[in-house]
């Protein structure tokens, strides 16, 4: 009889993903050059920046476009100080609202919920 279980090594679970309820859709966009060399991480909301298109962290203390949450970085990634970065985002899913990052520290991924769901990204708990 096959082995009906096996043991997985190697292999880690982050919990973004909240669910499969809603397929994750994904697409690359242009991530702004920063001041200093930064990494962001998988599960950082991004916002669009008005005047160039471009996304940067959200960030609600600025009023020019990326206080908007409007996607979601897909994989960790190194955005330098020379040249602007294409990642790759989610532009729809369900994700885990606590594994979600944002830029300020009195901000959180819930203060963007209804942004996000204009979107087609939808938040929920996952313990």
């Amino acid at each position: 009889m096959a082995e009906l279980v096996s043991t997985m090594t190697g292999v880690t679970h982050d919990e973004l993903i909240g669910g499969t309820a809603i397929t994750p859709m994904t697409a690359n966009v242009t991530i702004a050059k920063l001041a200093a060399a930064t990494e962001l991480k998988r599960g950082t909301l991004l916002g669009v920046v008005t005047t160039s298109g471009k996304y940067a962290i959200v960030d609600s203390t600025v009023s020019t476009g990326e206080q908007v949450a409007s996607v979601v970085l897909a994989r960790d990634v190194v955005v330098g100080t020379a040249s602007d970065v294409v990642a790759t985002v989610y532009t729809r899913g369900l994700f885990n609202r606590s594994k979600l990052i944002v830029k300020q520290s009195a901000d959180n991924a819930t203060k963007h919920e209804a942004e996000l769901r204009g979107v087609g990204i939808y938040l929920t708990d996952v313990h």
